[in-house]
């Protein structure tokens, strides 16, 4: 969960340039509904970041495919785009989960529904596969009318701390579960916009799972820590330590600060538990 900037590019230039791109049926009729998109971008612009709600521009259902192969069939313009929003630094890591490489662009308002933000940049968001399939066509939940997905080009994320995560040892073993919760002072709204984005993106379970595949490649490190004083003091000071560097990087809410600041607190962890971690070495044998 994080925001990204959004691609310095003109998206009327956008639509000129891949609609001339076209085959000439295809061609007629995105320039036969230029005016209704570009106007469509406008109160896209206009609405943000609560697009949920906006009126489908009306279409043929020749047009619409139209708008749709226009992101579909890639062209030389449209495949320049996805390569100008994709290689960017900023957007290197999925700004929806914050853990995987974005290397699919997802529609915000779904092209089957919104075929009119096709190729409208501002509509187009970098992420990851696991997250773009998870997400699919869904935008409002109809039972709280909460969009159900953060927009990384336009919500702000909170700076209160909204995201926990509880560790505990047992039997030799890490327990990690994450959940959201609600701070003091926090919106209604906005904690179920948060709460539906993390869940709706199984985010918990990701989490945890990516959390203690993570932990392992620090085994050495606190290792060292610890010493053979058993220092769990020292331990616990690097932990902390690697979970203020990952807050002034990504935030206090980033999964890996939240990760490590909990860890840093956990006495049973710091004091040898750590040893949980320790990933065997996997060796392949010869063939006989």
């Amino acid at each position: 969960m994080r925001s990204i900037p959004l691609l310095a590019v003109e998206a009327e230039t956008i639509f000129d340039d891949i609609a001339a791109a076209k085959q000439k049926r295809r061609r007629v009729r995105m320039k036969a509904v230029r005016a209704k998109v570009l106007a469509s971008y406008q109160s896209y612009e206009d609405a943000t970041p609560e697009v949920g709600g906006l009126s489908k521009a009306v279409m043929t259902t020749l047009q619409k495919d139209a708008m749709r192969h226009a992101f579909n069939v890639e062209t030389k313009p449209m495949e320049a785009l996805r390569g100008d929003m994709l290689k960017r630094v900023a957007v290197a890591r999925c700004p929806f989960c914050g853990i995987s490489e974005s290397t699919t662009l997802d529609h915000y308002l779904p092209k089957e529904q919104y075929p009119e933000f096709a190729i409208f940049p501002k509509n187009l968001v970098p992420c990851c596969s696991h997250c773009n399939t998870k997400k699919r066509d869904r935008i409002v939940d109809a039972g709280t009318d909460v969009r159900m997905f953060l927009h990384p080009c336009y919500d702000i994320i909170p700076d209160e701390e909204f995201i926990q995560v509880r560790t505990r040892m047992a039997e030799n073993a890490l327990i990690l579960s994450y959940r959201v919760v609600r701070p003091e002072g926090m919106q209604q709204q906005t904690f179920l916009h948060l709460r539906s984005h993390f869940t709706e993106l199984g985010l918990a379970d990701r989490y945890r799972l990516m959390g203690l595949d993570h932990l392992g490649s620090q085994y050495p490190s606190l290792r060292r820590a610890y010493g053979k004083d058993a220092d769990a003091d020292r331990v616990a000071e690097k932990l902390s330590e690697l979970a203020g560097d990952f807050e002034d990087v990504a935030g206090p809410n980033y999964w890996l600060a939240k990760l490590y600041r909990a860890l840093s607190e956990n006495e049973d962890f710091c004091d040898g538990g750590f040893e949980s971690i320790k990933v065997e070495k996997v060796v392949a044998s010869s063939p006989p």
